[in-house]
């Protein structure tokens, strides 16, 4: 076997074994990916109350205050108790922020939750169970 056919099929095999890796990632722990992806989050009703109203926006970014009111998206659906929604947010940020949610239950009761702490690119994801005394948030965006 000459050398060039072993270069050949050492690279062959190490090209293999970085696809494997990179599904193994993949299938195994997905967040990892998701972490580049535009902004998501996924709504988990478990309270007693249907979701009449939901609410994202951006807080802070180099808008200041205004940045609140000027990237937001409000979507005006049921989402009926027990059931959940990802959603995912046309979001504007210039500079550095947090992303909120705000929602309103069918008793009109209003709540508004940081759901992204801090973010320069509005990407990752973020989980949100709502419990009838509670509102979990695990978030995972950059």
């Amino acid at each position: 076997m000459s050398k060039k056919s072993i270069l050949i099929s050492l690279s062959v095999v190490g090209v293999v074994i970085v696809v494997m890796i990179v599904i193994g990632i993949y299938k195994g722990n997905s967040d990892f990916f998701n972490q580049f992806k535009s902004f998501s989050v996924m709504i988990d009703n478990q309270s007693d109350y249907d979701l009449t109203q939901i609410e994202t926006g951006v807080m802070g970014g180099s808008q200041g205050s205004e940045s609140e009111e000027k990237s937001k998206v409000v979507q005006e659906y049921q989402l009926a108790s027990g059931r959940k929604v990802t959603i995912k947010p046309d979001l504007h940020l210039t500079g550095e922020g947090g992303i909120y949610l705000k929602f309103t239950d069918s008793r009109g009761e209003t709540i508004k939750k940081t759901i992204c702490s801090y973010t320069e690119s509005l990407s990752g994801h973020s989980n949100v169970t709502i419990n009838n005394d509670s509102v979990n948030v695990v978030e995972k965006c950059s």
